[in-house]
C-alpha cells in the first residue's frame, strides 16, 4: 500500500513557515527526529522554526510516498471506505483515513464578553510574528501555555507583559539535573491552593540570568465575565 498524503499548503512542511519568527522547540533534537532520519547538528541543541521546516523538507522529499500539496480537504464520507473530498471537488477513495491536521489553520478566539467593545488590539498567537510591534507597550497574554509562555518571555524585553491564566503556573527549569524536562520533572510547590493566581508580572531574565521577580494576585473563581476596557490584550 503507498499512501497518498492531501496538504493543503504548498510544501509539506505543514504551519511551521508561518509560527512566529522566534520559535524554538521545547525538546532538543534527538528527541524530536521523525523515524529513520536524524536531526541534523547537536542532538542536545533546541531547534529553530527554520531548521523544523528545512528537516521536514529533507524528510518528505526521499519519502516512498504520493504527497499531493495544494489539496485542502472539505469533506470526509464513510460507506464501504473513505471517500475524502476536497474544495475543488476532486474524491478519492481509501480503506483508512488519518485525520492530522493539527489547530493552527483555523485558530480559535473565544467570544469574551466585553470584547467587541475593547479598544485596544486583540491578536490570536497564531498572529504574532515579533516583538518589536509591542515596545512600549502593556500586553496581557491569556493563558500559560508553551507559546503563551514562550511569547510572553520574548516580549518582556519590549513591553510590559502580564500572563493571565485560571490558576497557578508552575515554572520549571528547562534542563532540571542537566536532562531535558521531558526526561525529569522535579515538583516545584506553588502558593497555597486557596490563592489560585490569576496573573504574573513577567520580566524576562535576560544576560546572567537573573531570577524572575513575578507579581501575582489572587483570581476570582469561576470563568472570566469581562475584559479590561484598557490597554492592549
Amino acid at each position: 500500500m503507498r499512501p497518498l498524503v492531501l496538504e493543503a499548503g504548498a510544501e509539506p512542511v505543514s504551519s511551521w513557515p508561518h509560527y512566529y519568527d522566534s520559535l524554538t522547540l521545547f525538546s532538543p533534537a534527538r528527541y524530536s527526529a521523525l523515524p529513520g532520519l536524524p536531526f541534523p547538528g547537536d542532538p542536545e541543541h533546541y531547534p529553530h522554526r527554520d531548521e523544523v521546516v528545512d528537516y521536514l523538507r529533507s524528510y518528505a522529499a526521499p519519502l516512498d510516498t504520493d504527497i499531493r500539496t495544494g489539496h485542502r480537504v472539505a469533506k470526509v464520507a464513510h460507506d464501504n471506505g473513505f471517500r475524502v473530498t476536497t474544495d475543488d471537488g476532486t474524491d478519492f477513495a481509501a480503506p483508512i483515513v488519518i485525520a492530522a491536521t493539527g489547530g493552527f489553520g483555523r485558530p480559535h478566539r473565544p467570544a469574551l464578553p466585553g470584547l467587541d467593545d475593547f479598544p485596544g488590539t486583540v491578536l490570536h498567537a497564531a498572529q504574532y510574528r515579533s516583538p518589536e510591534p509591542f515596545h512600549d507597550q502593556r500586553v496581557i497574554l491569556v493563558g500559560a501555555g508553551n507559546s503563551a509562555v514562550q511569547i510572553a518571555a520574548e516580549l518582556a524585553d519590549h513591553a510590559q507583559v502580564t500572563l493571565a491564566t485560571r490558576k497557578q503556573v508552575k515554572f520549571s527549569a528547562q534542563r532540571p539535573f542537566g536532562r531535558p524536562a521531558l526526561l525529569a520533572r522535579p515538583h516545584r510547590p506553588g502558593p497555597p491552593p486557596d490563592r489560585p493566581v490569576a496573573a504574573r508580572r513577567l520580566h524576562h531574565p535576560g544576560p546572567g540570568h537573573r531570577p524572575l521577580p513575578i507579581r501575582t494576585r489572587p483570581a476570582p473563581s469561576g470563568p472570566p465575565t469581562d475584559v479590561h476596557r484598557a490597554g492592549r490584550l
